[in-house]
């Protein structure tokens, strides 16, 4: 059996006894189509990192223009997954990037892409902050990038502390010496 039927299987499996276990009719309009919804949503959209390279998303351009300062790419949206329990983590990104001199540059709504690709996985927020990192920084020509992404987590929101208005604040920086 190929890794989506068990992947399907496991979704229909889990949302039937979840069901059983919250004493929910499987049979209720609601709850019908809930592990189609689930399956497709994860294969779909959360989990969509896994199957796309984002290096589909480098297209860089010829830059003229002899600006020779870090630029600031901020408000990027972040929609993730926490790979401890499963729950959402959301926010923003913000990139501060100076290309080296006579570099090509990535055209700015690559940036936004780049951000969602790797959003889109299973992971902690750290992990993802330094991921990008690492991808800028190997893939464009620069001599500083630096990453940062302010979170909410669903996990810190809803269980444990329950603490809805929790932030978590993640960077990571890379520069030559020089």
């Amino acid at each position: 059996m190929d890794k989506e039927k068990r992947f399907k299987m496991a979704v229909d499996n889990f949302v039937t006894e979840l069901a059983n276990y919250a004493n929910i009719d499987i049979n209720d309009s609601n709850i019908v189509d809930t592990s189609k919804r689930i399956y497709d949503m994860y294969k779909e959209e959360l989990l969509e990192g896994y199957n796309k390279s984002p290096k589909e998303y480098i297209k860089l351009f010829e830059s003229d223009i002899d600006y020779n300062e870090p630029i600031v790419i901020s408000n990027i949206p972040v929609k993730s997954l926490c790979i401890h329990h499963l729950l959402p983590f959301y926010g923003t990104a913000k990139i501060t990037i100076k290309y080296n001199k006579n570099a090509k540059i990535l055209g700015l709504s690559k940036y936004y892409r780049i951000v969602d690709n790797f959003s889109r996985k299973l992971q902690l927020q750290e992990s993802l902050t330094k991921e990008i990192m690492i991808f800028l920084k190997d893939n464009l020509d620069v001599s500083y990038v630096k990453v940062e992404l302010e979170c909410h987590h669903a996990c810190v929101g809803i269980r444990g502390v329950n603490n809805i208005d929790n932030t978590t604040y993640s960077v990571s920086e890379y520069k030559t010496e020089k």
